[in-house]
Formats: structure tokens, sequence, C-alpha cells
């Protein structure tokens, strides 16, 4: 009886501290939101010779002030191996490491500090709220970004739509319409697969997926429509039917369908690029991955993590392109190759391919791993043609990880099994991590 007035305590600090640590969220969230506000898009930006838009939140300033917001709760914070996966904090040593042989060492220091802020805050809101609270403050943030920037898109405000080769498309209040196009698909699958974590009306959520689909449709983002549909279909490939052989039944089905549309569409890529209204080089993709390619093999480690292969490759890129301006390679999995070898490749897809297989071969059936499924399938395509995805520190990479966390933490009731069979050692260690969670 003694210890219940503690207890109480106790609960009443952490609801507390998970209350004071919601503000310092939402900032986070809007550092990685890639939100900006300029009456020119980056591409008009960078065709006149000029810097591209800056971020409102983004930047030394919002990393700065998140890194020390997310400081004062590292007590909290749990087991990063545990959360995280080996591959992916292999990748992050490998990118702190890159430090020693970077062409430019303070890109690369803002680089890794940008990806330690971002998985740090997403362990504290995943340990904190729990995985339904925290997904739902990311859809309502999101939600209100996509509303306004709908809002202005509709009566043509320059902030909001993009100009010069691209003009009248939608863009919202962000930099490029491929930088709003991967984000309403966020949106789109949190609303269209965890509608009951959201637990919020259904006509709401709803609203907001042909919100989401309209903008979609004026933003005419090829890479984020195919990465919406890619995501559509591994989220209903891996929908959480309760029951066993249905759920088997369900998914072998739906992979074999998978399978088949992606070889008729791999050998006939035509079909795809008139579906998109694209032609089959991916609006000059193509042949700037092929000029790319040899650069990786010249430095195996790379330029260092978040040069996008340094200065030198720009320069020779512009040279092999003909072109007078910075060019990027247009490719999450060729640019980290350029930045950190093709074995930091291997570990992104060792950590998004072991993911995908854990949830299909999985026994349980929940919404978290169906929306996990769904963002690593928009994830894994979208790096096929955009930079901001792989392990980019963004604001998909931010989503993802809290249904990874929570489907990792699922594996606890092994340990529970094992403790049960041969005794209270077995794991003592991993019983006294349990996840606090508040609302």
């Amino acid at each position: 009886m003694d210890n219940v007035p503690l207890r109480s305590r106790s609960v009443r600090s952490v609801v507390t501290i998970a209350t004071l640590y919601v503000p310092v969220f939402v900032f986070v969230l809007l550092v990685f939101s890639g939100v900006t506000w300029s009456m020119a898009d980056s591409q008009v930006v960078a065709d006149a010779g000029g810097d591209p838009a800056i971020g409102v939140f983004s930047g030394k300033a919002g990393l700065l002030i998140g890194l020390a917001l997310v400081g004062v709760y590292l007590p909290a914070l749990g087991n990063p191996l545990r959360s995280f996966g080996a591959a992916l904090c292999l990748f992050w040593l490998l990118a702190l490491g890159s430090v020693l042989w970077a062409s430019n060492v303070g890109t690369v220091l803002f680089a890794v500090a940008n990806l330690t802020l971002l998985l740090v805050a997403a362990m504290l809101a995943h340990r904190l709220f729990g995985f339904a609270r925290a997904l739902r403050l990311v859809w309502l943030v999101s939600t209100g970004l996509i509303l306004l920037s709908a809002a202005l898109a509709v009566i043509g405000d320059p902030h909001a739509v993009m100009g010069g080769m691209h003009g009248g498309r939608w863009r919202g209040l962000f930099a490029h319409k491929n930088s709003f196009g991967p984000f309403l698909v966020v949106n789109l699958l949190i609303a269209l697969f965890a509608q009951a974590s959201l637990k919020l009306p259904v006509a709401l959520v709803f609203a907001m997926v042909a919100v989401d689909l309209a903008a979609l449709f004026f933003a005419n983002s090829a890479t984020a429509d195919i990465a919406a549909a890619a995501g559509i279909i591994a989220g209903i490939a891996l929908l959480p039917i309760p029951n066993r052989a249905v759920r088997t039944l369900w998914r072998g089905g739906s992979i074999a369908v998978a399978c088949l549309l992606g070889g008729v569409l791999l050998l006939q890529p035509a079909v795809t690029g008139e579906l998109l209204g694209r032609d089959t080089t991916m609006s000059g993709r193509a042949a700037m991955w092929e000029q790319a390619l040899p650069l990786t093999v010249e430095r195996p480690l790379g330029t260092g993590y978040g040069t996008g292969g340094g200065s030198q490759v720009s320069i020779e890129l512009q040279k092999r392109m003909h072109r007078a301006i910075n060019l990027s390679v247009q490719s999450g999995y060729l640019n980290l190759a350029l930045e950190l070898g093709w074995g930091a490749v291997v570990l992104f897809l060792l950590w998004a391919g072991g993911a995908t297989l854990s949830v299909l071969f999985s026994r349980r059936a929940s919404s978290a791993q169906t929306l996990l499924a769904a963002l690593l399938a928009a994830m894994i395509v979208e790096s096929i043609s955009e930079v901001n995805a792989c392990f980019a520190p963004g604001w998909l990479l931010l989503v993802t990880m809290l249904p990874m966390i929570d489907a990792r933490r699922a594996m606890r009731p092994r340990w529970r099994l094992l403790r049960r069979r041969y005794g209270r050692g077995v794991s003592s260690a991993v019983t006294s991590q349990v996840p606090v969670r508040a609302g």
C-alpha cells in the first residue's frame, strides 16, 4: 500500500514529460517537413543560377534548436539498437566515420547531426506517446500543411505553384512539386492504412484522402504517383487480417499479382511512361545516371555522408551533360553510393527489405505493420528517381521510423515466453526496457 502514492506520482510525472514533449516533437516535424516560403520554386532559382529556396524551419538554426530541445529528454531514451536494428545503426556509424575521409567535413557533420536528431526524436516520440498518439500528431501536422498548401495553390499564389517549365503545377509550401508529392503520399498512406490508430472520424480522414489525391493530380509528380501506387499495393497486400489462413492466402496471391504486374512494367517501360505522361528516359535521368555510375567506383567509400558526391561530381556531371548548373544525380541509391559507397546501399536494402519480409512472415496482424510495409514500398520506389529518400534525413524517413520501432518492439513477447520457460534470469536487461506510453 505504501507504494501506491509513489507509483501514482511516477505515472503523473511520465504524463507531464510526455505533454511537455508535444511541442518539441511538433517543432522537429516542422524541421524535417521541408516547408519553404519563396516566390520562386527551387528549379526556377537553379535555372537562373541562384541558390535553391531555403526552408522555413530547416538549416543550422533549426538543427541547433532541435538538438537542444530533444537533448533535455535523453534520459528517457531507450535502446537504439533494439529500436532501429543493426543495419541502421551500422549505417549511422558509417556516416559518422565518413568525416575521416570526407571532401567537406562541415557538410558531413551537419548531415549526421540531422540524421541523429531525426532518429532520437522518433524514438522519444514512440517511447513517450506510444505509436498511435505519435502517428496522430504526425498526421495532424501534415494535414494542416497540406490544406494550407492546397488553399494557396487553388488561388494561384506563386508561393504554392511552380513556375518556368513546370508552370502551374502545385508545389504547395515546398521548394518543388517533387518535394510536395512525397509529402502527400505519406499523409495518404497513413489515412488509408492507419485509420484505426488515428482515432479520428472516418469522414474526416477520407475527406483528406480526397484532398491528397487531388493535390497529387495537380502536382503531377511521376515519382510521387508511382510511390503512392507502390505503397497502396503493399498496404493492401499486407492488410492486418486476423485469420492466419486467410491472411497467408491473401498475401501470397497479392505477391504473385504484384510480381506479374512488375514484370510487365519492367519488360514494357513505355507503357508506364505513357500512363504517366513521361518518356522512357525519365525526364533525362537515365542519361545522368549513365554518366554518374562510373564515378561511384572511383572512391569506394564515397565523399562523405550528405555531400551528394561532392562538388567534383557536380562539376564532372555538368561537363558530361553540357549543363551550366549544379546537378544532383536524381537517385537515392546512386547518391548514397557516391556519398558512402555501395556498401551503404546494401545496408539500406537490408534494413528496408528485412523489415518488409519480417512483416510479410509475421504471425501478427497490426495496422502498424501494414503502414510500415506501405511506407517502405514508397521509400524503395521513390529512391530510384529522387534523392530525398533512402537514409536521407527527411519527412519520409522520420514517419517510417514510428511503425518501424513499433514493429521491432512487438517482438518482445518472444522474450517473455523464454522467461516463463527458463526463468527470470534469461533477459532482465530486455524486460527493464518497457516502452513508457502515455495518452
